[in-house]
């Protein structure tokens, strides 16, 4: 009976949304979890820009990095996912695929305040993926390097919110460093309320495998069997 339980138990965790937390503050979606072809609005804690299902992203097969699925931001897409963090020093992690045929400027975000009618936003992470150039470009110092194209690119960020001071790393390798609550509108909190992928137009960027939790970039998210349905933390 023990043995049954325990099997049984193991079947719950595997089905559970891979929209999840390990422990406090922790959190990650790997997509997998949704069938493809998924809105995302309204789903697994994301939704549209303004809570708007017009700037809905979608689960693709088109290009994963954990099978079978990843989020395509393209087009109208501009996906949020609140958060509540307002202590301690947190990594940010997730995969990009940028196709080489990729057109348009899209837009990853990180805002240390955000509400629906934007009453209260403010931007700690705002950077460019430029098709035409090839570049990513960080909007609060200028810094600029090259992006992969046609295999999946690694970017990490480390917050550390008592310092007031953020690292956005790209495959190991520093864009830059600066202020979480200044670097781009100034005069923000240290908190996490937010990550943004905003396509801004533009072509196809696919998103897999994100996480956030307590620790640096050289932490390793837990197996996302054993994460359990916690979104957010105060």
């Amino acid at each position: 009976m023990k043995k049954l339980s325990i099997l049984f138990l193991g079947l719950v965790l595997l089905s559970l949304p891979v929209v999840m937390v390990a422990a406090a503050g922790t959190w990650a979606d790997y997509f997998d979890s949704y069938l493809t072809g998924t809105s995302l609005h309204g789903v697994g804690g994301w939704k549209g820009w303004n809570n708007n299902p017009a700037f809905t992203a979608f689960t693709t097969n088109a290009q994963s990095r954990s099978l079978p699925n990843s989020m395509d931001i393209s087009g109208n897409a501009d996906m949020i996912h609140e958060f509540a963090i307002s202590s301690g020093f947190y990594y940010l992690r997730f995969y990009q695929y940028i196709p080489s045929s990729m057109s348009g400027t899209s837009y990853f975000i990180m805002l240390n305040q955000y509400d629906d009618a934007c009453a209260t936003c403010n931007w700690s992470v705002q950077v460019q993926f430029q098709g035409a150039t090839g570049l990513m470009i960080d909007d609060g110092s200028g810094a600029s390097m090259p992006f992969i194209t046609d295999q999946w690119g690694e970017v990490c960020l480390e917050i550390d919110l008592t310092q007031d001071t953020q690292a956005f790393l790209y495959n190991g390798a520093l864009l830059y460093t600066g202020s979480w609550s200044n670097h781009i509108s100034g005069g923000g909190t240290t908190s996490i309320g937010a990550v943004d992928m905003f396509a801004n137009g533009a072509t196809s960027i696919y998103y897999d495998d994100m996480s956030l939790g307590p620790g640096t970039c050289l932490t390793v998210p837990m197996p996302f069997d054993l994460y359990l349905p916690i979104v957010a933390h105060n």
